[in-house]
């Protein structure tokens, strides 16, 4: 349950807030504002009509007149009582038609406008602190990252374009050298320390007299641990590679004392065989001493036996199990399957430090792929749970909405009439300051506009709740894909349009099947989604086709795309769990193998056509009636 205390903003605001119709009559006040203007507590009288309620004339008269310019001129301006410590803002309602305004407190007004610059201020920051940290990321060379981190220093400050910034190593400037002279006099420097020496600062400063922001002087803070970060970073990796040279040369030393063990290493290979995963002993250096694989080589790489790498593994257990003398264990991902890496130190006894490890790389990937499932039904639940709220609360309100709005028309279509008789008699006659003509042609219209709008919330509302229905599991729904198709697209259409035109060829004739509607609906909604994410040009085209294939008895479904299309290696993948080409823009490789799943258990096929540069197309094949133990799950 939401607390009340989570929107003390919102509530401020509408307590110190007064509105006003067009006869200047109050229609709602909040407890705050009624104490200021009125003193008179909450049980206190007062005057629906707001001049009435202030005894000076001039009071009157001059809040009249400031409330009349706001209507006629749908500005904003300010009002101070003669003897009252109470100042007001004056605005209207919206900026439409309405002639509603609002008083509001001045004190709560300003509050939420410094709300409003001091986030504004945030933004700027993270976004500079973002640009920088891009062009350390993105930027080979690590000097030409520094000349364009000077260039971004400036926009995470209040005044950017009164900004000069530097950034100093080693004697040399990448920014704006000027930023240290006597020329300006306010100056913010952080040091740049690598590797705990001071090697240069970063600095900023003002062309005319400025006051630094705290969160101005953070954020320079913060840049300058990056930039020594990234310094740091860059020359620890050229001392790396000095050292890699030097394990290279150790490595023909450690050969010949391998040889001492094979003797004992015979024995345990009768004992490491009967183990199904993967299990090698390595030495410090990562070279195995013994497997119980022959696809394993004795004398390589760990890394390069088990997973193909040149590198050794990110966050490698065995590092902690040779410094700690402890076991520790891994996850790791590699060619979409997942691993447990284990590693166990191997001490002789004579020494706290071992010297040498045993490891052993399990495949979890199915196991994981369970737990993902398992994690996706939780999160689809909760989302379940919660699209069934929201469409709730906007189905009440619209329920107003749509009685109100045919009340509203049927005594629109009585009143016309006399209007029209009074027009006859009064050629001048305007209503909400519109000539009567034009009133008389749009008005209608607007009304017919509105109910279109709240048919359509519901209609959208029904799609949400049928969306969020329990689903049992069961094949037992008579599905009717068309219907499903036409529900789908008003919760996908939103996201969908960004990217593409959608294009429906419905087959009217189609039979419905048994099946489960909800699990289907998932299969469209993944492909639509897939669809659009794959059109990267502004005349992006997904067209949906149903129709019945008589000779196999079966209902067939075709998604089609102009996208950028996929190529043979993708295409062989694509239903592979885990398997994704969007995994850095939060991917999981789950949704078209939940798709294939699904279908499958209907009974059915799917099938993908596709060319990288001209689009793809998927066909679902679904029979019209299935056996017993289909129908069940």
């Amino acid at each position: 349950m939401v607390k009340l205390k989570e929107f003390s903003l919102a509530l401020g605001v509408i307590n110190n807030i007064l509105i006003l119709n067009q006869e200047n009559r109050i229609t709602f006040i909040g407890d705050e504002i009624r104490k200021q203007l009125f003193k008179s507590g909450l049980d206190g009288e007062f005057k629906e009509f707001l001049p009435d309620n202030f005894p000076d004339p001039k009071d009157q008269s001059e809040l009249i007149n400031k409330i009349e310019d706001v209507r006629q001129n749908r500005n904003t301006c300010y009002f101070k009582f003669k003897n009252s410590k109470t100042n007001l803002f004056i605005f209207p309602a919206n900026y439409g038609q309405s002639s509603n305004i609002i008083l509001a407190a001045e004190e709560q007004i300003l509050k939420a406008n410094n709300i409003e610059f001091e986030l504004t201020e945030r933004v700027k920051e993270l976004e500079c602190m973002y640009s920088i940290s891009n062009e350390i990321e993105a930027t080979r060379n690590l000097y030409d990252a520094l000349r364009n981190a000077a260039k971004h220093l400036s926009k995470g400050f209040q005044y950017p374009q009164l900004i000069v910034a530097d950034i100093y190593l080693d004697g040399i400037s990448y920014g704006d050298p000027q930023c240290c002279t006597d020329n300006y006099k306010d100056i913010l420097v952080e040091p740049l320390i690598i590797n705990d020496n001071i090697r240069g600062n970063i600095s900023v400063c003002y062309k005319m007299k400025e006051q630094f922001l705290e969160e101005e002087v953070k954020l320079l803070r913060e840049i300058a641990v990056m930039l020594s970060n990234a310094i740091e970073k860059e020359e620890t990796s050229e001392d790396l590679q000095a050292q890699q040279d030097l394990l290279v040369s150790k490595n023909s030393e450690l050969t010949d004392l391998t040889e001492d063990l094979t003797r004992t290493n015979n024995n345990l290979q009768a004992l490491l065989n009967a183990i199904t995963d993967p299990l090698v002993v390595i030495d410090s250096e990562f070279n195995i001493t013994l497997s119980n694989k022959p696809e394993i080589r004795i004398d390589e790489k760990c890394h390069r036996e088990l997973f193909k790498s040149e590198e050794v593994c990110e966050n490698c257990p065995a590092i902690v199990a040779f410094s700690e003398g402890r076991p520790f264990s891994i996850q790791k991902r590699h060619e979409n399957l997942q691993y447990n890496l284990q590693a166990y130190p191997i001490l002789n006894g004579k020494s706290e430090n071992p010297e040498t490890i045993l490891e052993i790389c399990s495949d979890v990937t199915e196991d994981e792929h369970i737990k993902n499932q398992l994690f996706q039904s939780y999160k689809l639940a909760s989302l379940g749970k919660l699209v069934a709220g929201v469409a709730h609360e906007i189905n009440n309100p619209n329920t107003f909405i749509r009685g109100n709005i045919k009340i509203i028309d049927e005594a629109f279509r009585d009143i016309l009439p006399l209007l029209d008789h009074e027009y006859e008699q009064n050629k001048t006659l305007k209503i909400a300051r519109l000539n009567y003509e034009l009133f008389r042609e749009h008005v209608p219209v607007l009304l017919e506009d509105m109910m279109g709008g709240a048919n359509r919330i519901k209609k959208i509302v029904d799609g949400l709740r049928n969306f969020a229905k329990k689903d049992e599991g069961l094949l037992t729904d008579e599905v009717d894909i068309n219907h499903l198709i036409q529900n789908n697209l008003r919760i996908t259409e939103k996201e969908v349009r960004k990217h593409a035109k959608m294009v429906l060829n419905l087959d009217p004739t189609l039979p419905t099947f048994k099946g489960n509607s909800q699990k289907i609906e998932q299969v469209l909604m993944n492909l639509l989604i897939n669809a659009a994410q794959a059109i990267e040009k502004e005349d992006g085209l997904i067209i949906i086709e149903t129709g019945l294939d008589e000779n196999k008895k079966c209902v067939v479904i075709k998604v089609n795309d102009n996208g950028k299309g996929m190529d043979e290696n993708t295409r062989k993948h694509i239903f592979d769990p885990f398997f994704t080409t969007k995994r850095d823009k939060g991917g999981t490789g789950l949704g078209l193998s939940i798709t294939y799943g699904i279908i499958t258990e209907h009974s059915g096929k799917i099938m993908v056509d596709s060319q990288p540069g001209v689009g793809t197309t998927f066909t679902i094949s679904i029979p019209t009636s299935q056996s017993n133990h289909n129908q069940e799950k």
